[in-house]
């Protein structure tokens, strides 16, 4: 398989809320309660469109989602958004969908006028290769909330300025 090979789409299918259930699971990284967020996020936009306030981009193979984000204008803010979730199926890592997608996202928050992503991670030891994602897709560190997720466990925040 290679990038050549993506399909992209946007629009969200009752299909999809397994499928980002899959994909989330098959990281490696996420409790079993974080997998239920993300599920219940497709389920939200499935039912309700755009009125959920969630955007999606979707990365399929041979008719197989193996990748996505999720994104949304941060509610009070009028050119802000948040990069929800963002995750490639442990079978495609490392080949660079990941980067595709993330391209694509901040291609669409400047669609909508957007200017800032918003990306919230861990500092723990198993995401340093999220860190590192972000740095390298020019995303500066800007804040570090001690001890928020867990003692030791601090959340980092990333932004992107992308318009």
């Amino acid at each position: 398989m290679t990038t050549e090979n993506l399909t992209f789409r946007t629009n969200v299918k009752f299909e999809d809320i397994d499928a980002v259930t899959d994909i989330v699971r098959s990281t490696g990284f996420f409790r079993e309660d974080e997998v239920l967020v993300a599920r219940e996020l497709v389920e939200e936009a499935f039912h309700k469109g755009k009125e959920s306030g969630y955007e999606f981009i979707f990365a399929e193979a041979e008719g197989r989602t193996i990748s996505y984000s999720c994104y949304g204008l941060i509610p009070c803010t009028l050119k802000s958004y948040d990069l929800y979730w963002i995750a490639t199926h442990n079978d495609f890592r490392g080949k660079g969908i990941g980067r595709i997608v993330l391209k694509k996202t901040e291609e669409a928050v400047n669609q909508l006028g957007g200017k800032t992503v918003y990306v919230e991670t861990s500092s723990k030891e198993q995401y340093i290769s999220t860190r590192v994602f972000y740095e390298k897709n020019d995303y500066i560190l800007k804040a570090l909330f001690e001890d928020f997720y867990d003692i030791g466990d601090d959340k980092c925040v990333y932004i992107k300025v992308v318009s």
